[in-house]
């Protein structure tokens, strides 16, 4: 009888099984982190990317603001709210901003005469910004100070030079 040979077989190396396992494992531990590093980085990204907006939106809402009382020939207190004037031909604009809803509104009436008044209702409402957890406007004497609270993670406050004069 003849011998059999294993030349073919013996010869030829070949990747075993636990090899095999082994080389998959690896690569699956270093796509889950890769996957996890680009996580990461997108919640990065988008927290910057809602950082950068809100830092637009006050800016927008405080430069408004700054340009509507440094535009105005008067001011005036009326129930605990100050109203800025400014002369539109013959008639004069009331203007003021408020929170309402979570939203910074600007509210104007034009008005026929510049006299003392105890109730002004406003006939135009625009809204600013969103998204407002504060608001407030004080006269500190040789300025007006703004401060806007967002969502409850930022607040700003910026001091405005008075230009106008307090109409009683």
């Amino acid at each position: 009888m003849k011998k059999l040979r294993w030349r073919f077989t013996s010869k030829r190396e070949a990747y075993s099984l636990i090899e095999l396992v082994m080389s998959m494992a690896m690569l699956l531990i270093i796509g889950m982190v890769i996957t996890s590093i680009l996580g990461v980085s997108q919640k990065a990204l988008t927290k910057t990317y809602e950082n950068e907006n809100i830092s637009t939106d006050l800016s927008y809402a405080t430069e408004y603001i700054k340009d509507e009382i440094t535009t105005s020939d008067y001011y005036t207190k009326v129930g605990g709210d100050i109203y800025f004037i400014q002369p539109k031909g013959k008639k004069y604009n009331y203007v003021s901003f408020g929170l309402k809803d979570n939203k910074l509104y600007r509210y104007s009436i034009l008005i026929d005469s510049l006299k003392k008044r105890n109730d002004i209702r406003s006939d135009g409402v625009n809204a600013l910004i969103d998204n407002i957890s504060s608001f407030s406007i004080e006269d500190q004497g040789d300025c007006f100070s703004v401060k806007i609270g967002y969502k409850d993670k930022e607040e700003i406050i910026r001091k405005i030079a008075k230009r106008s004069r307090l109409y009683e």
